[in-house]
């Protein structure tokens, strides 16, 4: 859970674990979670606050003054475990085998397309090199470190955001291709992927100028010979 900043059985951890499960709870609360003074909580409080994990808000509960009851903000949820690679990784799976892979390719053009409809207004510029330093400044902005190559003949991502699922389905890295087409408006290329082991994928930028057939590359996804 959050054991992705602190361990489950530190302060900080238990904290964040007491307020998933009972969504709020004040400082009167917390002391009693952990057994240690009001100081010590919120000391504790302090630094969730300060990096975003924990917000509060003025409750009132029965007669008298109201109380600071603390929570979690979206970032602190984030921390907590999710199956997200799973439950795709099944649906896609349930999609081939009902529909078959050309239905379930299909499918994923179509994402491709509304992935590119999201991306796209954030990308700008009316030769390509433009193109492709706004694409890697909105990639990297998205947590994907991105290198352009000085010549603008290609590009590697050192993150995979479907990792987990381009390796169980190669279609998936299809999807990435295509999407990254309509961005840059030019054809790409993938030399290698995460998915083959190495430590980015790499894209070429096919010139549209030669001779060059797509469907006589490599197919996605299989290792270069």
């Amino acid at each position: 859970m959050a054991a992705m900043l602190y361990a489950t059985d530190s302060p900080a951890g238990r904290i964040l674990a007491h307020l998933q499960r009972h969504g709020e709870a004040t400082v009167k609360e917390l002391e009693q979670v952990l057994q240690v003074s009001t100081t010590a909580v919120r000391e504790h409080l302090t630094h969730l606050q300060a990096r975003d994990l924990v917000a509060n808000k003025l409750v009132r509960r029965g007669p008298g003054r109201p109380h600071q009851a603390f929570f979690l903000t979206p970032a602190a949820q984030e921390l907590f475990p999710k199956q997200y690679d799973t439950l795709i990784n099944v649906l896609l799976r349930e999609i081939a085998e009902r529909d078959g892979r050309d239905q379930l390719q299909l499918i994923l053009d179509a994402v491709a397309v509304r992935l590119a409809e999201d991306y796209g207004a954030q990308i700008s510029g009316a030769e390509l090199s433009e193109r492709l330093l706004t694409l890697r400044n909105v990639l990297e902005s998205r947590g994907i470190p991105t290198e352009v190559q000085d010549s603008g003949a290609g590009f590697a991502l050192f993150a995979c955001p479907y990792l987990e699922v381009a390796n169980e389905h190669a279609s998936v890295c299809s999807m990435e291709r295509r999407m990254l087409e309509q961005l840059l408006g030019t054809r790409l290329q993938i030399n290698h992927s995460m998915r083959e082991g190495h430590r980015s994928c790499h894209f070429t930028i096919i010139d549209e100028g030669k001779d060059v057939q797509l469907q006589a590359q490599r197919p996605e996804g299989k290792p270069l010979n």
